[in-house]
């Protein structure tokens, strides 16, 4: 799927909150700027990750977009998205890669005072599930100049929770 597609999947998909059930990415994005007004003298960050896992009949991704109040938690938000192709780790991984910047460029381009305050402020990161360990650390230089050259900071294991175990819970 191309990032525009994956745009207009997650621009139109139903994304679910622990705390508020089932709701629209206007919501999330209304949730996350109340998140940050209920304490203002706060640090934040807004992290996105996507995990993914083979199935039978294609490829299912869990992505993430959470806000962390520094120091004293945060709430988060999943959406499940199914691919029908059978993809290899590879490139499921390099599809994480783009679902996370798919769900970081709908949520910017969703509502610009958002965009403008994160940019501001440096608070968005995307967390892939790769790491120096195992069959993903030959990808990682690939993987992160992908994020980094969209203009985002990006983390890896064991520093990428919102990919590697927030979205990992909900596959």
């Amino acid at each position: 799927m191309s990032l525009d597609d994956l745009k207009n999947l997650i621009k139109g998909g139903v994304f679910i909150s622990p705390t508020k059930g089932a709701l629209g990415l206007d919501i999330v994005i209304e949730e996350l700027i109340n998140f940050k007004k209920e304490k203002p003298e706060h640090k934040y960050n807004i992290v996105i990750g996507t995990d993914s896992e083979k199935r039978d009949n294609g490829s299912e991704f869990v992505c993430v977009v959470a806000i962390h109040r520094i120091g004293k938690g945060g709430r988060y938000f999943w959406l499940k998205i199914f691919d029908e192709r059978n993809l290899d780790l590879r490139s499921r991984i390099y599809q994480e890669a783009t679902v996370s910047l798919a769900l970081a460029w709908a949520l910017l381009e969703k509502d610009l005072e958002m965009r403008r305050k994160i940019i501001i402020h440096n608070e968005l990161e995307i967390h892939v599930d790769i790491g120096q360990k195992g069959p993903t650390k030959e990808m990682i230089r690939e993987i992160k100049g992908m994020i980094s050259g969209n203009g985002f900071f990006v983390k890896i294991k064991p520093e990428s929770f919102a990919a590697s175990t927030l979205a990992d819970k909900h596959l």
